[in-house]
């Protein structure tokens, strides 16, 4: 049995949808989501528009989503997806590291990305922690997105806004070719009142921090170290489903459909320089 989303539970494997134009890239996720009893691929999909279609016709709990693609790419699929009402959580997968088309993903309602590069080691896990209600990414992974975010909202603070002012489905992935899969090969804090929009809605950043109750900003803080909900309660001696609760709020009064949304809005915000430092 398994945690879809807090406080529901679905029996039997994880049922996956896998979104790739490669279809080498589908060929060697496969093997990688075992054991059989744990994961179930119920569909394959080559671009954005497939997977939505594949997303109303079956059951899924998780889609694991590219994001350059024909037709229709990841990130505008996402949003398509997550706009509707019990959408299965959705992952996205990169060839590179983070770039804006990463968090480009997350605001469209992604929880998360995985590299490619690293699917062998991290993809199981990384569902893992999703169907446990927790974000994919490690400590290390989340510290590398919010300094990516940091560093985005430092530039158009100083008006090198570069790729950030790219319209939706605009932006191409970018950065440095890594081996590894076949095909693998804001404003910051010194604009808290820059309005951040996301597919659950559009508040004043620094309106959503001002909101938080202080245990609240403890428990946004832990997440956006990648502490998954266990470890949270453990370090503020509360309860997981306290912790639960607490996420609950703070994504309700920021705006946010998941925690890594949330922890994205918090650095935007401005809450969270003890996490990068």
């Amino acid at each position: 049995m398994h945690t879809t989303e807090p406080g529901a539970t679905t029996s039997g494997p994880v049922r996956i949808i896998v979104v790739d134009d490669d279809p080498l890239t589908r060929s060697a996720i496969l093997p990688l989501l075992r054991p059989r009893e744990e994961f179930e691929v119920v569909a394959q999909a080559d671009d954005g528009q497939e997977a939505v279609h594949a997303v109303a016709h079956h059951r899924a709990d998780v889609v694991l989503m590219d994001l350059g693609m024909p037709v229709m790419d990841g990130i505008e699929a996402t949003r398509r997806i997550c706009a509707a009402a019990g959408h299965p959580h959705v992952v996205a997968l990169t060839t590179w590291d983070v770039d804006d088309a990463v968090v480009r993903a997350i605001e469209a309602g992604a929880e998360g990305y995985l590299l490619k590069v690293s699917a062998p080691k991290e993809l199981v896990p990384g569902l893992r922690r999703v169907v446990a209600g927790d974000s994919p990414l490690s400590p290390g992974a989340m510290r590398t997105l919010l300094a990516h975010v940091r560093s985005r909202g430092q530039a158009v603070a100083s008006g090198g806004v570069g790729r950030a002012a790219a319209g939706p489905g605009s932006l191409a992935e970018a950065g440095s070719p890594c081996a590894g899969l076949p095909g693998t090969g804001q404003a910051g804090a010194g604009a808290p009142r820059t309005r951040l929009s996301w597919s659950g809605g559009t508040v004043p950043s620094g309106e959503g921090g001002a909101r938080l109750t202080d245990r609240e900003r403890e428990v946004v803080q832990a997440a956006a170290e990648g502490l998954t909900t266990e470890q949270i309660a453990a370090r503020l001696y509360v309860s997981a489903s306290t912790v639960k609760t607490h996420l609950r709020s703070a994504q309700e009064r920021m705006g946010a459909s998941n925690r890594v949304q949330l922890a994205v809005l918090a650095e935007r915000a401005g809450l969270l320089g003890q996490v990068l430092g």
